[in-house]
C-alpha cells in the first residue's frame, strides 16, 4: 500500500470514517476514499458540520462522509503512519461525540437522470 500526500485541494468522500483527536487536540478524518479506493487520513480538520457530514481541513480539501462510521484496514494502515510521521503518540476516537448518529448510514448524493 502506498502512502502519500495529497498536493491539492479535493473533494474526499469517506466511507467507514471515524474522527480521531491527536493529545495535541487536532481532529482529523480518518476512512476509505471511495474516489480513490485508498485509506485515507487529513491533514487537521477546520471546520465540520456534524449534521451534513462535511468538513473542511487545514490542506484545504472537503471531505464528505457517508454512510455509518466505522474501521478500515487500509485506513488504519495510513492512520498509524501518519500518527508516526506527525509524532502523534496518544489519539482517542470521538465519533461518538462529534456525530450523535454515527450509526446511521448517510447515503452519496447521486446525480439525477432526466429521462
Amino acid at each position: 500500500m502506498s502512502i502519500y500526500v495529497s498536493t491539492s485541494s479535493a473533494h474526499v468522500v469517506l466511507e467507514r470514517w471515524s474522527i480521531r483527536e491527536a493529545g495535541n487536540g487536532q481532529r482529523h478524518f480518518v476512512g476509505f476514499s471511495i474516489l480513490d479506493c485508498d485509506g485515507r487520513v487529513s491533514t487537521p480538520i477546520r471546520s465540520f458540520d456534524p449534521v451534513a457530514r462535511t468538513g473542511t481541513t487545514a490542506s484545504g480539501s472537503t471531505y464528505q462522509l457517508v454512510g455509518r462510521a466505522g474501521h478500515d484496514k487500509d485506513a488504519e494502515y495510513v492512520w498509524s503512519h501518519a500518527a508516526k510521521a506527525w509524532n502523534i503518540e496518544t489519539w482517542k476516537d470521538v465519533t461518538q461525540d462529534l456525530v450523535p448518529d454515527w450509526r446511521q448510514g448517510l447515503a452519496v448524493d447521486k446525480p439525477v437522470q432526466d429521462d
